[in-house]
């Protein structure tokens, strides 16, 4: 039009680049040129390309990620919302009905394992931890190959001790005792505090490991709703604890799985003032808590806990060696309780994987290698939330977690998760169905996906039949 301003650069660049986008030229989740190659490609000043790179995250075309660069947004890569407040009844779990069909799947190399929350072998130092192994059975054979009678490993349980001081609150090593695995922990934790018949408090959705242990133990769940921001409804649990005796409260409160929430200080403040005010026991499963995707660790519950009520509980299955088996809990004033059950079900531990995890936390470069893995964990997450938003149908929506490496997926109601399980389990694709994380299965239209292995082609294939499965029930 005669007269008319001509299109500002950045405007021309932003639209052209939005079209490249439309065009699938840069697919959902792909890493866009960074500013400096953009302005060299395009031949215009970096100001102009920022300006146009703003335009487009207005647009909520593009995403800026620290020290990584401008991603391609998912169209539909939102955060889910909180779930429905309320204050829901004891119930009890004698028909919770573990899957193991999924829990065998983890294992089986001829499925792509979306299902289980467990990290790649390719991404942990199994080398490492084997030439150390190897190393400590060569020079201490006798210690390596005798009994490890509770608590456990004294240098084992120094190095947690150090380790403490990160997580908000200096432990003594002495007030550790060694596991087989964090679900003993939690298994010995629940044992000590509750008895059959007795009511926990959980969080709704939570780890179905936790809710099969509870049903093992013949207790009564209260399934607190949580959401992704703010954890588990502390409001909803102090009603639940004015109205009935409980026996404990279970809580993930770093990365929960499967949400990757991270309860906000405000909320673990009001929690634990809570539990002391009821003289309620909080049993912590602190598996997670290495894995934050920037800034600092966050501390666990116990940097709170000024009576010694609360049970820290971890492992380090999500980070060095799942098949070690290597567990520990941090039980307060109910040490010796404990100790003594500890010792009636499992006297003694594997003493050469403790002394192995000793070793590597004390010269192994641990922290180290919690970087990279905590890099890799960050850009596989949002990798696989990339290709879900982008291959899922209009509605459904993918958590946004602050940590760990896994996915909350809400899918349309018109899908049974279950089922949806057993379709893709038919095509040798393994993912874990809704219904397992709560008490009641409310959520039969969700599902959880593991992103710990690496991306790859046949990742990616099994994300698109797994949306092909669900649109077909939409």
């Amino acid at each position: 039009m005669p007269g008319s301003m001509p299109e500002p650069l950045y405007l021309k660049l932003a639209n052209q680049l939005e079209e490249m986008i439309r065009l699938g030229l840069y697919r959902p989740g792909d890493r866009i040129p960074s500013v400096r190659q953009a302005s060299k490609q395009h031949q215009v000043s970096v100001p102009t390309v920022l300006q146009a790179y703003t335009l487009l995250e207005d647009r909520r075309v593009i995403e800026a990620r620290p020290k990584s660069g401008y991603y391609v947004r998912s169209r539909q890569s939102l955060p889910l919302p909180a779930t429905a407040r309320g204050v829901p009844q004891a119930r009890s779990l004698a028909d919770y009905p573990p899957l193991m069909a999924l829990v065998t799947d983890v294992v089986n190399p001829d499925f792509v394992r979306l299902g289980g929350a467990h990290p790649s072998a390719e991404l942990l130092p199994g080398k490492k931890l084997a030439r150390l192994m190897g190393s400590i059975a060569r020079l201490n054979p006798g210690a390596s190959i005798t009994c490890d009678p509770a608590p456990g490993c004294p240098q084992l349980r120094s190095e947690l001790s150090r380790r403490s001081l990160d997580w908000g609150r200096y432990l003594a090593p002495d007030e550790f005792i060694i596991t087989h695995g964090a679900t003993e922990a939690l298994h010995l934790a629940l044992r000590t505090v509750a008895q059959p018949g007795e009511t926990v408090i959980i969080e709704s959705p939570t780890h179905p490991g936790i809710i099969n242990l509870l049903s093992q133990l013949k207790l009564r769940a209260v399934a607190i709703p949580s959401s992704p921001r703010d954890g588990l409804d502390v409001e909803a649990t102090r009603k639940v604890a004015a109205r009935e005796k409980v026996a404990a409260i279970v809580v993930i409160p770093n990365f929960n799985n499967p949400l990757g929430s991270c309860m906000p200080e405000s909320n673990r403040r009001e929690l634990m003032t809570l539990a002391e005010e009821y003289g309620i026991p909080v049993i912590e499963d602190d598996v997670y808590g290495d894995l934050q995707f920037e800034g600092e660790r966050p501390h666990s519950l116990k940097a709170l806990d000024h009576t010694g009520n609360s049970i820290l509980c971890g492992s380090f299955s999500k980070t060095l060696a799942p098949g070690y088996r290597v567990g520990y809990l941090a039980a307060g004033r109910y040490h010796d309780a404990v100790l003594r059950l500890k010792t009636a079900l499992n006297f003694y531990n594997a003493p050469l994987p403790a002394l192995t995890i000793a070793e590597f936390l004390r010269n192994g470069g641990y922290e180290y290698h919690l970087r990279t893995l905590r890099n890799t964990f960050r850009q596989q997450v949002a990798k696989m939330r990339a290709a879900l938003a982008g291959a899922l149908p209009e509605g459904c929506k993918v958590s946004d977690p602050a940590g760990g490496f896994v996915l909350w997926v809400e899918l349309p109601k018109t899908v049974d998760a279950l089922q949806l399980f057993h379709e893709a389990r038919n095509l040798k694709i393994s993912i874990a169905p809704g219904h397992l994380f709560s008490p009641g299965a409310e959520f039969r239209h969700y599902m959880r996906i593991n992103c710990g292995y690496p991306w790859s082609p046949r990742i990616e294939q099994a994300v698109a039949t797994v949306a092909e499965l669900v649109a077909r029930r939409r």
